[in-house]
């Protein structure tokens, strides 16, 4: 079983809430029951996972292949762990990716489009004791003319309390926990990565090698969830290469989010213009889909050798220099040599 999206509310942090709901981060994390701890005076631990008519299940998440059209009734398990009884919200939602490549799903307050406004549970409200689990059923309708591919959502338990701000105002703070919801609508399957944005700049020093800054952003431009293999290499003109170390795999993307990439290839020669290749090779979810292609992208940065620039144009300047010098002393006129005087010649009378 697969613990799924945590987060604690902290009391240091309820006087930075300025709104009326604070959406809760919604990470996976792996373990058996999803679980979430409140703050307040006496802690509330609930947490939501997918069940039979009668009792929670094994399955880690919610995952349905399904067409058009088909209908899916399925029971969610929203289970109080705490000792008092708590009034948990209970709704769907669409899911999305966070900046740093996270799983998260759509506020209270937002509105869903996809697979969270297919979702319609029989109560959006449930009343739990301490120390008890409680079964919803929920039907999911696909429409006739979804889409095909990947569909992701999840199912929302929330729990809201009162708090006051930094004004002295009473705000709400929405603490929610949920399960994802993973749905395959079938039809023609496009796994695709694109490569948008590829961006490098040399930074160099005036002795030695110089670091290669490389920022591109990743999109997932088909219709299924799909991660990626990454490898960032900058070559000088005559072949030799230097890839980025340590260089993360990406997180998985939903169908149609992006994830921003830096990086930085140290100890690249500042060889006067550099090529720096990003390589890509997707890695799809579990089941059969078609192989999605490796994505290539490239782009080339100026690296000027300035060392061998400096010196290279005081040899020149030298070269000029004695040029210059040979020339004047050719130029300079040379002085006729005086006629020597004719000697008199006496005569005899």
């Amino acid at each position: 079983m697969k613990r799924i999206w945590r987060r604690a509310v902290l009391p240091g942090l309820l006087a930075l809430l300025a709104t009326a709901l604070l959406p809760a981060a919604a990470s996976a994390r792996p373990a058996a029951p999803h679980l979430a701890a409140a703050s307040a005076a006496a802690p509330a631990t609930y947490g939501v996972r997918p069940a039979t008519a009668d009792a929670p299940d094994n399955r880690p998440n919610f995952s349905y292949s399904a067409t058009p059209g088909a209908v899916v009734v399925d029971h969610v398990a929203v289970s109080n762990v705490s000792n008092d009884p708590l009034s948990l919200k209970l709704y769907p939602n669409d899911a999305f990716n966070t900046p740093d490549g996270g799983f998260d799903l759509l506020a209270s307050s937002a509105k869903s489009v996809d697979v969270g406004a297919w979702i319609a549970v029989e109560q959006d409200q449930v009343q739990i004791p301490g120390r008890t689990t409680k079964i919803v059923p929920f039907r999911l309708s696909i429409p006739q003319n979804a889409t095909p591919g990947d569909h992701v959502g999840g199912i929302v338990a929330a729990l809201v309390t009162e708090a006051t701000n930094a004004d002295g105002q009473k705000v709400a703070v929405e603490q929610r926990v949920g399960a994802r919801v993973y749905l395959r609508i079938s039809g023609d399957l496009v796994p695709k990565l694109s490569i948008d944005g590829l961006t490098a700049d040399y930074e160099h020093s005036l002795f030695g090698a110089g670091d290669t800054v490389v920022e591109y952003t990743v999109r997932n431009s088909g219709n299924v969830r799909l991660g990626g293999k990454q490898k960032v290499t900058v070559e000088t003109p005559w072949g030799s290469g230097t890839a980025a170390p340590n260089l993360p795999d990406l997180p998985e993307l939903l169908p149609g989010n992006s994830f921003r990439v830096r990086t930085v290839v140290p100890g690249v020669l500042p060889a006067g213009w550099l090529d720096t290749l990003v390589h890509i090779d997707p890695i799809a979810p579990p089941g059969p889909q078609p192989q999605a292609a490796a994505v290539d992208a490239s782009v080339t940065v100026a690296a000027v050798p300035w060392l061998v620039l400096i010196l290279l144009l005081l040899v020149v300047a030298l070269v000029l220099f004695l040029l210059w010098r040979r020339r004047r002393r050719r130029a300079r006129p040379v002085p006729e040599p005086e006629p020597e005087p004719t000697p008199e010649v006496e005569h005899a009378v």
